[in-house]
């Protein structure tokens, strides 16, 4: 027993060690990026940047070998780009089932002492680049002399800004997701049994699309202000089997826990309409063989099951897939009482169970 406390208290040592600093939704003065980035973690080992980029369906972004940080303005040696994840090195990645892709890069670790870098490609034919990326989020290297951040070009998304009250006692305050409440996630249903939304620490799912943590605000008990990729959510009140929000509309739904599989009338092969492409479901994949919808796929694509939700009736479920650093969603959708599998975007794109 002694062993396995010292074994433990050793990991935990070891992972307070190395996770130093996390900036989230970094200010950088100016960037041509076609999107953001997210966070940064700086570690002993290596410096993490998260980038959330936006593009066109058929389009494609690379992330070139040459691919560095730097420190800015000292003119100090550039460290080059050591590996990617949920996104490849060098080669095209496509956007085929959504716009945007969220993915990482990994660099050799900074010093402790710097504060603002660059980041840039040394790439013949054009390069992306992010200037003075802060790494302080004091936000005094931003500010001019009308006390207003100093952003140029492509900025990073904004932030939600809140009204000061004469309320002393409300208590406002910048979070990550990990200091939202658990009663806050689950899928969450109205009177009616429809599902309306599905909130994970990852993302939020409402309005038939996938939505992303920008910035999260404590402005009360039980209340909060989440900005999005989509849009502002104000929770008015939540404890662990209700909610009211406000968005454009006045919500209360009531919570369920998320316990559900795969159904088995669920699984196997789904045909699309023109009887080529397929869709084979398992209990954790959809294995999408769409080699000819346009030559974007050379091979069959393993798409991660993430999360099912359905409605009380059973007649619409929701899945969010997992792949490469994208979250896309897929409806299975009773219609005329046959079942209609559809990814979200596609209007045409439907299969048919076999």
């Amino acid at each position: 027993m002694k062993k396995y406390f010292f074994i433990v208290c050793f990991l935990c040592f070891c992972h307070h060690f190395v996770a130093q600093k996390i900036i989230n939704n970094p200010d950088c003065v100016a960037n041509n990026i076609s999107g953001s980035v997210t966070k940064i973690e700086l570690t002993d080992k290596e410096t993490i940047l998260h980038l959330h980029i936006r593009g066109n369906l058929g389009g494609w972004i690379a992330i070139p070998k040459e691919t560095y940080i730097e420190n800015s303005g000292d003119g100090e040696k550039r460290l080059y780009i050591t590996k990617t994840e949920g996104i490849t090195l060098t080669g095209r990645n496509y956007f085929t089932n959504s716009d945007e892709k969220r993915f990482k890069l990994y660099f050799p670790p900074l010093p402790k002492e710097i504060k603002q870098i660059n980041y840039g490609e040394s790439n013949v034919g054009g390069n992306w680049f992010i200037y003075k990326l802060d790494l302080t989020k004091d936000g005094k290297n931003f500010i001019t002399k009308n006390n207003k951040p100093f952003v140029i070009g492509n900025p990073m998304p904004d932030k939600i800004t809140i009204t000061k009250t004469n309320n002393k006692n409300l208590d406002i305050k910048t979070l990550n997701t990990s200091d939202l409440p658990k009663d806050f996630f689950g899928n969450w249903y109205d009177k009616y049994g429809t599902l309306l939304m599905i909130t994970t620490p990852d993302y939020i799912v409402s309005d038939n699309r996938i939505k992303y943590y920008l910035n999260i605000e404590k402005i009360g008990t039980h209340k909060y202000k989440i900005l999005t990729t989509s849009n502002a959510i104000e929770i008015l009140s939540l404890d662990d089997e209700t909610i009211t929000i406000r968005t454009n509309r006045l919500l209360s739904l009531h919570k369920k826990k998320n316990k559900q599989k795969v159904p088995d009338f669920i699984k196997g092969k789904w045909t699309h309409w023109d009887g080529v492409k397929e869709i084979t479901i398992t209990d954790d994949y959809f294995y999408n063989n769409d080699k000819d919808y346009h030559g974007a796929y050379r091979e069959t694509i393993k798409n991660k099951i993430d999360w099912i939700a359905s409605s009380d009736n059973k007649e619409i479920f929701w899945f969010v897939l997992y792949h490469q650093g994208d979250y896309n969603i897929y409806f299975i959708k009773k219609i005329n009482d046959e079942y209609v599998l559809q990814p979200r975007g596609f209007a045409d794109a439907k299969y048919i169970k076999n």
